[in-house]
Protein backbone atom coordinates (compact mmCIF):
# COMPACT_ATOMS: atom_id res chain seq x y z
CA UNK A 1 0.00 0.00 0.00
CA UNK A 2 1.28 3.46 -0.84
CA UNK A 3 1.76 5.71 2.22
CA UNK A 4 0.84 9.41 1.95
CA UNK A 5 3.87 11.40 0.98
CA UNK A 6 5.68 8.32 -0.35
CA UNK A 7 6.52 8.26 -4.03
CA UNK A 8 5.41 5.18 -5.94
CA UNK A 9 7.29 3.70 -8.88
CA UNK A 10 7.48 6.08 -11.81
CA UNK A 11 5.19 5.03 -14.68
CA UNK A 12 7.82 6.44 -17.02
CA UNK A 13 10.46 3.86 -16.06
CA UNK A 14 8.82 0.78 -17.65
CA UNK A 15 8.00 2.86 -20.74
CA UNK A 16 11.57 4.12 -21.06
CA UNK A 17 12.94 0.60 -20.57
CA UNK A 18 10.61 -0.71 -23.30
CA UNK A 19 11.63 2.04 -25.71
CA UNK A 20 15.29 1.36 -24.93
CA UNK A 21 14.86 -2.39 -25.47
CA UNK A 22 12.98 -1.87 -28.74
CA UNK A 23 15.80 0.37 -29.95
CA UNK A 24 18.39 -2.26 -29.05
CA UNK A 25 16.36 -4.96 -30.83
CA UNK A 26 16.07 -2.89 -33.99
CA UNK A 27 19.83 -2.45 -33.88
CA UNK A 28 20.37 -6.21 -33.46
CA UNK A 29 18.01 -6.92 -36.35
CA UNK A 30 19.88 -4.46 -38.59
CA UNK A 31 23.21 -5.96 -37.54
CA UNK A 32 22.19 -9.57 -38.21
CA UNK A 33 20.40 -8.61 -41.44
CA UNK A 34 23.85 -7.95 -42.93
CA UNK A 35 24.75 -11.64 -42.61
CA UNK A 36 24.68 -13.76 -45.77
CA UNK A 37 22.60 -16.86 -44.99
CA UNK A 38 22.83 -20.38 -46.33
CA UNK A 39 20.06 -22.86 -45.54
CA UNK A 40 20.09 -26.64 -45.59
CA UNK A 41 16.90 -28.17 -44.23
CA UNK A 42 15.57 -31.70 -44.00
CA UNK A 43 12.46 -31.61 -46.24
CA UNK A 44 10.08 -32.85 -43.53
CA UNK A 45 11.27 -30.26 -41.00
CA UNK A 46 11.26 -27.53 -43.62
CA UNK A 47 7.69 -28.32 -44.70
CA UNK A 48 6.43 -28.39 -41.09
CA UNK A 49 7.90 -24.99 -40.26
CA UNK A 50 6.92 -23.43 -43.60
CA UNK A 51 3.33 -24.61 -43.06
CA UNK A 52 3.39 -23.16 -39.51
CA UNK A 53 2.77 -26.58 -37.99
CA UNK A 54 3.70 -26.62 -34.29
CA UNK A 55 7.12 -28.13 -33.62
CA UNK A 56 9.72 -28.00 -30.86
CA UNK A 57 12.84 -26.25 -32.16
CA UNK A 58 15.91 -27.49 -30.28
CA UNK A 59 19.25 -25.67 -30.40
CA UNK A 60 22.61 -25.48 -28.67
CA UNK A 61 23.07 -22.53 -26.35
CA UNK A 62 26.03 -21.29 -28.40
CA UNK A 63 23.70 -20.52 -31.33
CA UNK A 64 21.14 -18.60 -29.27
CA UNK A 65 21.76 -15.10 -30.66
CA UNK A 66 21.15 -15.84 -34.33
CA UNK A 67 18.60 -18.62 -33.82
CA UNK A 68 16.28 -16.35 -31.83
CA UNK A 69 16.57 -13.81 -34.65
CA UNK A 70 15.99 -16.50 -37.29
CA UNK A 71 12.73 -17.65 -35.67
CA UNK A 72 11.56 -14.20 -34.54
CA UNK A 73 8.47 -14.31 -36.78
CA UNK A 74 7.48 -17.84 -35.74
CA UNK A 75 5.35 -17.43 -32.63
CA UNK A 76 6.35 -19.92 -29.98
CA UNK A 77 6.60 -20.65 -26.28
CA UNK A 78 10.29 -20.21 -25.53
CA UNK A 79 12.11 -21.48 -22.45
CA UNK A 80 14.11 -18.64 -20.88
CA UNK A 81 16.48 -18.85 -17.93
CA UNK A 82 15.00 -17.91 -14.55
CA UNK A 83 18.09 -15.76 -13.83
CA UNK A 84 18.06 -11.95 -13.70
CA UNK A 85 19.75 -11.85 -17.12
CA UNK A 86 16.93 -13.97 -18.46
CA UNK A 87 14.44 -11.21 -17.63
CA UNK A 88 15.86 -8.99 -20.38
CA UNK A 89 15.74 -11.89 -22.85
CA UNK A 90 12.11 -12.59 -21.88
CA UNK A 91 11.15 -8.95 -22.40
CA UNK A 92 12.89 -8.87 -25.77
CA UNK A 93 11.04 -12.02 -26.84
CA UNK A 94 7.70 -10.46 -25.89
CA UNK A 95 8.49 -7.51 -28.16
CA UNK A 96 9.04 -10.04 -30.97
CA UNK A 97 5.61 -11.51 -30.16
CA UNK A 98 6.96 -14.66 -28.51
CA UNK A 99 5.71 -16.35 -25.33
CA UNK A 100 8.63 -16.66 -22.88
CA UNK A 101 8.37 -19.23 -20.10
CA UNK A 102 10.83 -18.83 -17.23
CA UNK A 103 12.69 -21.82 -15.86
CA UNK A 104 15.85 -23.92 -16.00
CA UNK A 105 17.09 -27.34 -14.91
CA UNK A 106 18.08 -25.94 -11.50
CA UNK A 107 15.21 -23.52 -11.00
CA UNK A 108 11.58 -24.23 -11.88
CA UNK A 109 12.37 -26.40 -14.89
CA UNK A 110 9.68 -29.05 -14.37
CA UNK A 111 6.96 -26.45 -13.84
CA UNK A 112 8.17 -24.51 -16.89
CA UNK A 113 7.98 -27.61 -19.12
CA UNK A 114 4.42 -28.27 -17.92
CA UNK A 115 3.48 -24.65 -18.60
CA UNK A 116 4.98 -24.82 -22.08
CA UNK A 117 2.95 -27.95 -22.72
CA UNK A 118 -0.25 -26.15 -21.78
CA UNK A 119 0.61 -23.16 -23.97
CA UNK A 120 1.41 -25.16 -27.11
CA UNK A 121 -1.80 -27.19 -26.71
CA UNK A 122 -4.08 -24.24 -25.94
CA UNK A 123 -2.64 -21.76 -28.44
CA UNK A 124 -1.49 -24.16 -31.13
CA UNK A 125 2.00 -22.65 -31.27
CA UNK A 126 5.49 -24.09 -31.49
CA UNK A 127 8.08 -24.25 -28.72
CA UNK A 128 11.76 -23.42 -28.52
CA UNK A 129 14.22 -24.99 -26.09
CA UNK A 130 17.96 -24.71 -25.60
CA UNK A 131 18.82 -28.40 -25.50
CA UNK A 132 21.91 -28.04 -23.29
CA UNK A 133 20.15 -25.70 -20.88
CA UNK A 134 21.12 -22.37 -19.38
CA UNK A 135 24.27 -23.65 -17.65
CA UNK A 136 25.45 -26.65 -19.66
CA UNK A 137 27.47 -28.70 -19.97
CA UNK A 138 27.77 -27.58 -23.57
CA UNK A 139 26.36 -29.84 -26.30
CA UNK A 140 24.91 -32.30 -23.80
CA UNK A 141 21.16 -32.71 -24.20
CA UNK A 142 19.02 -32.33 -21.11
CA UNK A 143 15.61 -33.96 -20.90
CA UNK A 144 13.37 -30.89 -21.17
CA UNK A 145 12.75 -30.99 -24.94
CA UNK A 146 12.23 -34.76 -24.84
CA UNK A 147 9.66 -34.60 -22.03
CA UNK A 148 7.81 -31.78 -23.81
CA UNK A 149 7.77 -33.77 -27.06
CA UNK A 150 6.63 -36.93 -25.24
CA UNK A 151 3.79 -35.14 -23.43
CA UNK A 152 2.55 -33.04 -26.39
CA UNK A 153 3.19 -35.32 -29.35
CA UNK A 154 5.02 -32.51 -31.17
CA UNK A 155 8.14 -33.39 -33.19
CA UNK A 156 11.53 -31.99 -32.20
CA UNK A 157 13.36 -30.21 -35.01
CA UNK A 158 17.11 -30.18 -34.22
CA UNK A 159 18.80 -27.04 -35.55
CA UNK A 160 22.42 -26.33 -36.34
CA UNK A 161 24.11 -22.96 -36.79
CA UNK A 162 27.53 -21.67 -37.80
CA UNK A 163 29.05 -18.37 -38.87
CA UNK A 164 32.30 -17.31 -40.50
CA UNK A 165 33.87 -15.02 -39.52
CA UNK A 166 32.47 -14.85 -36.00
CA UNK A 167 33.34 -13.85 -32.46
CA UNK A 168 33.26 -16.65 -29.87
CA UNK A 169 32.62 -15.47 -26.32
CA UNK A 170 34.79 -16.82 -23.51
CA UNK A 171 31.85 -18.57 -21.87
CA UNK A 172 30.92 -22.16 -21.03
CA UNK A 173 29.05 -22.50 -24.34
CA UNK A 174 31.35 -20.36 -26.56
CA UNK A 175 28.42 -18.22 -27.63
CA UNK A 176 28.63 -17.27 -31.32
CA UNK A 177 28.25 -13.68 -32.51
CA UNK A 178 28.42 -13.45 -36.32
CA UNK A 179 30.52 -10.52 -37.52
CA UNK A 180 28.90 -8.02 -39.91
CA UNK A 181 28.41 -9.42 -43.43
CA UNK A 182 29.62 -12.86 -42.33
CA UNK A 183 28.47 -16.04 -44.04
CA UNK A 184 26.07 -17.94 -41.78
CA UNK A 185 24.36 -21.30 -42.12
CA UNK A 186 21.14 -22.53 -40.53
CA UNK A 187 20.35 -26.25 -40.75
CA UNK A 188 17.22 -28.18 -39.76
CA UNK A 189 17.80 -31.84 -39.08
CA UNK A 190 15.15 -34.58 -39.46
CA UNK A 191 12.23 -34.34 -37.02
CA UNK A 192 12.30 -36.55 -33.95
CA UNK A 193 9.07 -37.92 -32.51
CA UNK A 194 9.25 -39.16 -28.92
CA UNK A 195 6.95 -42.05 -27.95
CA UNK A 196 4.32 -41.20 -25.33
CA UNK A 197 5.53 -44.02 -23.07
CA UNK A 198 9.24 -43.11 -23.20
CA UNK A 199 10.70 -43.35 -19.71
CA UNK A 200 13.99 -44.35 -18.14
CA UNK A 201 16.32 -46.19 -20.50
CA UNK A 202 14.12 -45.53 -23.53
CA UNK A 203 14.08 -41.80 -22.83
CA UNK A 204 17.88 -41.95 -22.58
CA UNK A 205 17.98 -43.50 -26.05
CA UNK A 206 15.98 -40.57 -27.40
CA UNK A 207 18.30 -38.17 -25.56
CA UNK A 208 21.34 -39.70 -27.26
CA UNK A 209 19.59 -39.58 -30.64
CA UNK A 210 18.68 -35.91 -30.25
CA UNK A 211 22.23 -35.09 -29.19
CA UNK A 212 23.56 -36.87 -32.28
CA UNK A 213 21.17 -35.04 -34.59
CA UNK A 214 21.98 -31.64 -33.08
CA UNK A 215 25.69 -32.31 -33.52
CA UNK A 216 25.14 -33.52 -37.09
CA UNK A 217 23.16 -30.37 -37.94
CA UNK A 218 25.86 -28.20 -36.37
CA UNK A 219 28.64 -30.02 -38.23
CA UNK A 220 26.72 -29.59 -41.49
CA UNK A 221 26.33 -25.86 -40.82
CA UNK A 222 30.06 -25.51 -40.13
CA UNK A 223 30.94 -27.29 -43.35
CA UNK A 224 28.64 -24.99 -45.31
CA UNK A 225 30.50 -21.87 -44.13
CA UNK A 226 33.94 -23.45 -43.98
CA UNK A 227 34.28 -23.05 -40.23
CA UNK A 228 37.17 -24.88 -38.55
CA UNK A 229 35.51 -24.85 -35.11
CA UNK A 230 35.01 -28.28 -33.56
CA UNK A 231 32.22 -29.52 -31.30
Amino acid sequence: MKVDGEKGPSPKKPLLETVFLKTILRGIEAYLWTCRPLFHHHPDSHDMIKAARPVIAALWHSSLIYTLYHFRNNRAAVMVSASSDGEWVARALRIWGQLPVRGSRLKGGVAAIKKMGRIVKEKGVSAGIVADGANGPACKVQNGALILARDTGLPIVPTGFAARPAHYFNSWDRMILPLPFSRIAMVYGPPLFVASDARGRRLEEYRNLLETRLNQATSRARKLVGSQESL
